[in-house]
């Protein structure tokens, strides 16, 4: 794996967790594609299929739940998790997550047919022929179009149609389910299911299961750009509840509900009206259309969305060229869909329905059998669940790879366990050659181009189309209402649904070509004008905050300097004096030795001095002394290496004698006094190597966040109004460590009172503080997050909770040339640093 040579920045976390759930609850739509097909071949017998497949399901949200909780800026979701997981494979990690891209992109287009199928079958009865090709082709193209205008809009329409699809998928299966129960006329809830099937067959439709009910995870594809990623997750264990209710009570359902299974082929329209005209009656025919219109449309838009997001993490992580990570101002990731679309058009032309599922799916099931792989290989790490039923999954999914596949054809088989490896080295390759498409540099010029190029007809181009889309419609209009005149009106009610579906998804298109842009056009320049307002707040916070610790660090440089200067004399001419008190002693002892009997002068002379004590207490003092002058001269060395006012450059250091120099400078708040014990410092070192840094910034956040908890401590101190037992005192730990081969981490923990929750949303913003007036700025912890966010490119985290203590971690890389630079340029999402490495951000 290789780290790309742009800088490629998080995507921005602005999708809604609404939006979010959309995306996730449409995996359950994939059953309507897939059970009456397996209803139809199997009969009674495609419950053993479905129930296996629904408890591996479950498990395996569960688990993408866990995964997102110990990754939450990882994009695209379950492939990209398998490349963590794998990241000592990197081929093989690839592989997994390029298979389960191709298990998606061929969801549009396979779509596409089903939903022209479905207006062919409504529009013959009418003698109105129905144009395949192009209703086959817009339908792939539709929501790839929305898409080019931004996830946002994506997202909305896909909320606003997947809830109430979802709600009537519900419906039919709890109210089947209940209708069977309750109703006189049912066949009865429990019936005989047949066991007849064999272990080839059961694998063979299990390939086919997988592609359906491993899909409700794409959930966890949106959480690196969720606004509330926990919440985010929790989608996936509401879809793990649903999943058995849809996929097991659905096809009980069907298979209770529709006695002549054989008899009305492989059609989803024919089934499911078969089975829910005994409790919908006739409304039966209006809402299966709707189910399986919005169902379709619905997938379809969430594949659009969730592939790009895939080939963005390898990207960003170094298994495909930087360029499938550009985003745009709209924040679309422009040659991702792009390569997206193409392949979904190879699909449709291709045009055969079963063997694209047969070929995609292949991969599909690869990529799953990788992530149970990875699990099991990483079965240590806290982010695993069940690593034993991870194994358990791997065998049973890697038989039915194989016998199942070679069931449905060796041919396509072949073809689908090649072809990720196969995109995977294309997508690669592509960005050698020189066409400035395939080249990020390419995509960064247009898009300044585009940004900075005024169309001044635009107004005029989108009122003239829309004045021809309104007198389109209106023509079209008119035709078709002549066409259904004659129409009854339970044939009418279907088509309706139809119309009403398509008819909102082109409108949005339309909107977003035409007048969104408009409206992205003003809130992009308010969000530029709160953007330009809070840089400007940040960098009159830095000034001031700059101001400030240059002339503290300029005042502490000056006192040091002027106590360096006689401390030294002192410390120098110590040595000095020690010889010529040893001198002057040996000259005593000679006097002694030769005139034992000294006049009456000088022996009352030596009682009064007591020249006995003197000669033991005087190396004693000078002893001393030098203590002291050291002590003194480590001082001045401590203010010297916090000021660190000749190293505001990068500069190799130890991080421990930053930390040391802080403590020294605090000593005298640590001591004991009358309103409370000693504060406790436990030092909990790591082996570290020098670290490249800016020194001087490093310990100003080492001293805001000790100051902090000193602060803490002290408050806790006098809420209790008494002295603190040793066991109660005060205590702050400072642990180093060596997080991995790039990073290294401290963090400071005390056993303070703990932040609330609501302060600890707030804690990194400017001017932002809980002491009382005169106490303190509201600056510290936000100059803080800056210096560590930005000007080190590492992560600076609190976790804390009420009587629990706090604990402030600092993350940042060993080397800064080799960290990944916030972008200049005007382009979001890339930056130009060379020999850079991606980072995670960190969002207090």
């Amino acid at each position: 794996m290789t780290r790309p040579a742009f800088s490629i920045l998080p995507l921005p976390r602005s999708l809604p967790s609404l939006e979010t759930w959309g995306f996730g609850f449409s995996g359950l739509l994939l059953w309507l594609g897939t059970a009456p097909v397996m209803h139809a071949e199997l009969g009674p017998n495609a419950l053993w299929v479905w129930i296996p497949g629904t408890i591996v399901g479950v498990f395996l949200n569960l688990q993408v739940q866990q995964l997102g909780r110990y990754l939450p800026d990882i994009a695209g979701g379950t492939p990209n998790y398998t490349a963590h997981l794998l990241q000592r494979f990197p081929k093989l990690a690839r592989y997994g997550a390029i298979g389960y891209f191709l298990g998606w992109i061929s969801v549009p287009p396979m779509n596409a047919i089903i939903l022209t199928d479905l207006i062919k079958a409504n529009l013959d009865p009418l003698g109105i022929t129905c144009p395949e090709l192009w209703l086959r082709i817009g339908f792939t193209a539709l929501p790839f179009l929305v898409a080019f205008r931004g996830t946002r809009t994506i997202g909305i329409l896909h909320a606003f149609f997947v809830f109430p699809a979802i709600g009537l998928l519900l419906a039919f299966c709890l109210q089947g389910l209940g209708w069977l129960a309750v109703s006189p006329t049912s066949p009865g809830l429990l019936p005989t299911v047949e066991t007849s099937i064999t272990l080839i067959d059961w694998m063979k439709w299990f390939f086919i299961a997988v592609y359906a009910v491993y899909g409700c995870e794409t959930a966890s594809s949106f959480v690196a750009d969720s606004r509330r990623p926990k919440r985010t997750l929790q989608c996936l264990a509401v879809t793990a509840c649903l999943i058995p209710i849809v996929y097991i009570g659905g096809s009980w359902v069907l298979m209770q509900l529709n006695p002549a299974w054989g008899g009305v082929g492989d059609s989803t329209y024919l089934h499911l009206i078969a089975a829910a005209q005994s409790f919908w009656g006739s409304w039966a025919a209006t809402l299966v259309t709707f189910l399986i219109t919005s169902g379709c449309l619905l997938s379809s838009a969430t594949a659009v969305s969730n592939c790009p997001r895939t080939l963005y993490q390898l990207a960003k992580d170094g298994y495909l060229p930087p360029v499938f990570a550009f985003l745009s101002r709209q924040e679309v990731l422009e040659p991702s869909l792009i390569f997206t679309f193409c392949l979904s058009l190879l699909c449709l032309i291709w045009g055969d329905v079963a063997r694209v599922v047969m070929v995609t799916g292949t991969g599909y099931l690869a990529s799953m059998m990788a992530i149970h792989l990875g699990l099991w290989l990483n079965r240590k790490q806290p982010e695993v669940r069940w690593p034993q039923l991870s194994l358990l999954f791997f065998t049973i999914e890697a038989m039915v790879l194989i016998v199942g596949g070679l069931a449905w054809g060796w041919q396509d088989w072949i073809l689908g366990l090649l072809l990720p490896a196969f995109v995977g080295m294309a997508a690669t390759q592509g960005s050698r050659l020189k066409w400035k498409w395939l080249q990020i540099e390419g995509w960064i010029y247009r898009d300044r181009q585009r940004f900075a190029r005024t169309r001044k007809d635009w107004l005029s181009f989108q009122v003239l189309v829309l004045l021809g889309l309104l007198c389109g419609a209106l023509s079209i209009g008119w035709g078709v209402r002549s066409k259904l005149a004659q129409v009854p009106d339970d044939q009418f009610t279907p088509l309706f649904s139809i119309l009403l579906v398509i008819v909102a998804f082109v409108g949005v298109a339309i909107a977003c070509w035409t007048t969104l842009p408009q409206i992205s056009a003003i809130t992009e320049a308010r969000d530029q004008v709160e953007r330009t307002l809070q840089d400007l707040q940040q960098t009159q916070t830095q000034l001031i905050q700059a101001e400030k610790m240059s002339s503290l660090g300029q005042l502490v440089a000056g006192i040091a300097h002027e106590i360096n200067n006689p401390v030294n004399f002192i410390h120098g001419n110590l040595k000095h004096l020690n010889e010529y008190t040893d001198n002057l002693l040996q000259l005593i002892d000679h006097y002694q030795m030769h005139y034992p009997h000294p006049v009456d002068q000088i022996t009352d002379l030596t009682e009064e001095m007591d020249l006995a004590f003197l000669r033991e207490d005087l190396p004693n003092m000078l002893g001393s002394m030098r203590m002291g002058t050291d002590r003194i001269r480590q001082i001045v060395l401590s203010l010297r290496n916090f000021s660190r006012l000749d190293e505001s450059d990068l500069k190799a250091v130890n991080l421990h004698e930053g930390i040391d120099s802080t403590l020294l400078i605090l000593q005298h708040r640590l001591k004991a006094r009358s309103d409370r014990a000693e504060i406790q410092v436990i030092k909990e070192y790591g082996e570290l190597p020098l670290v490249e840094c800016y020194p001087g910034l490093l310990n100003q956040v080492f001293m805001n966040i000790l100051a902090n908890a000193i602060d803490a401590l002290e408050e806790c101190s006098q809420k209790k109004k008494s002295a603190l037992s040793p066991q109660e005192s005060g205590r702050i730990t400072i642990r180093t460590a060596r997080v991995n081969h790039d990073w290294v981490e401290i963090a400071i923990v005390d056993n303070g009172p703990g932040i609330p929750e609501s302060v600890q949303k707030r804690i990194f913003e400017p001017f932002f503080t809980t002491k009382p007036v005169g106490k303190g700025t509201g600056m510290g912890m936000s100059i803080s997050y800056q210096i560590i966010t930005e000007k080190h490119q590492g992560k600076l985290n609190c976790y804390s909770s009420e009587q629990q203590g706090t604990e402030f971690s600092i993350q940042i890389p060993l080397q800064q040339a080799a960290v990944s630079q916030p972008s200049t340029s005007s382009t979001p999402g890339i930056s130009t640093a060379s020999n850079t490495k991606s980072t995670c951000d960190c969002n207090p």
